[in-house]
């Protein structure tokens, strides 16, 4: 069965420019972990990620405490950022392939949502089970607006995406909730 509309008109706008501008967003941010020493405070790149000079004394995984310590966990989440991109990036190509059903693509868009998701939630559980070393020495009201909301928004975004394509892939296997 072949499907008369463009697969991106059968997606919520919002939902490709969310994944559009977080792709952009994401690449900016590990390509600031990356080439760290480079692109921090004092670096030679260093004027590409100049807001990152505030953002590094707000947590320390950005700041230059984790890469003297060679803390692993800023560049590995980059390396999983590069990823995450890929799959969003891709997402996004396969809506305009006539070829291919927006179920198919919904799959890719789905992973590259839940991997956002997941990634995120990991991030945020390190600094209770770490006893907040790398936020804890912040001001509640930097906390709040510095951290929580900035990176919360990669947790209620990414957490509606992966709902409603989640939702979206269950129907087109043919279950329904009665079913689960």
């Amino acid at each position: 069965m072949s499907i008369k509309l463009r697969n991106q008109d059968q997606v919520p706008t919002w939902i490709q420019g969310w994944l559009l501008l977080s792709s952009i967003v994401v690449t900016w941010d590990f390509l600031y972990c990356l080439l760290r020493p480079y692109s921090m405070e004092g670096g030679s790149l260093n004027f590409i990620w100049k807001p990152y000079n505030l953002y590094g004394t707000i947590d320390h995984f950005y700041g230059p405490h984790a890469l003297a310590t060679k803390d692993g966990f800023t560049g590995a989440q980059a390396t999983m950022n590069i990823i995450e991109t890929f799959l969003n990036i891709l997402y996004l190509y396969l809506l305009r392939q006539e070829n291919i059903t927006v179920g198919q693509c919904n799959l890719v868009g789905f992973s590259g949502a839940l991997m956002t998701l997941s990634k995120t939630i990991l991030y945020w559980l390190i600094e209770p089970f770490s006893g907040y070393q790398h936020i804890g020495h912040n001001s509640i009201k930097n906390i709040v607006f510095l951290w929580i909301i900035p990176n919360g928004l990669w947790i209620v975004v990414p957490g509606i995406i992966v709902y409603l394509l989640g939702k979206d892939t269950i129907s087109r296997l043919g279950f329904h909730p009665k079913q689960l």
